[in-house]
């Protein structure tokens, strides 16, 4: 019941800068890193039940997350930009990625659910992990700086780049 409550009130979409927002988006990548360390150790000790709570944990966090990030940090970044296409269509590829990882992951958790083959079931975590070691590194030294300062367009766009490379 307290995840549902949580996943109502993070459906709300809010258009306008909030200070505070960069910093619980870390804490919350932190405590999805936590869970990740902490499934790696259940893994290496091969404790299944151990290793399916974490990932409940995981996905649950993981959604609040996501729905946390599309209603306010993309909105936001949706609503600064509407009126310049190159760096909304750019932030709309960014945003869709996002929606292409969490599909990938709800993939892996699905086809893993049973635990019926720990050694795939870890080959498969490790693909997530790195997956989202290097989105959130994405996020961090990139979007949520473009999210807290003002930057010429041409710098958003350099940005962008930046990290393709």
């Amino acid at each position: 019941m307290f995840f549902s409550i949580k996943k109502y009130f993070r459906s709300k979409k809010k258009k306008m800068y909030q200070s505070e927002l960069i910093e619980k988006l870390n804490k919350e990548h932190q405590t999805l890193f936590n869970i990740v360390i902490s499934m790696e150790e259940a893994i290496n000790k091969k404790d299944i039940k151990k290793i399916k709570k974490l990932v409940d944990s995981f996905k649950k966090e993981l959604e609040l997350h996501l729905l946390y990030e599309d209603t306010n940090l993309y909105e936001h970044l949706y609503n600064r930009y509407y009126y310049y296409e190159n760096v909304r269509d750019v932030i709309q590829d960014k945003h869709n990625e996002m929606k292409d990882i969490a599909k990938a992951v709800q993939g892996f958790i699905e086809t893993h659910q049973n635990l019926d083959d720990l050694e795939a079931f870890n080959k498969d975590f490790q693909v997530v992990k790195d997956v989202l070691v290097k989105r959130v590194s994405f996020e961090e030294e990139v979007l949520y700086d473009i999210y807290n300062k003002i930057y010429k367009i041409d710098t958003i766009l350099e940005k962008f780049k930046g990290e393709e490379a």
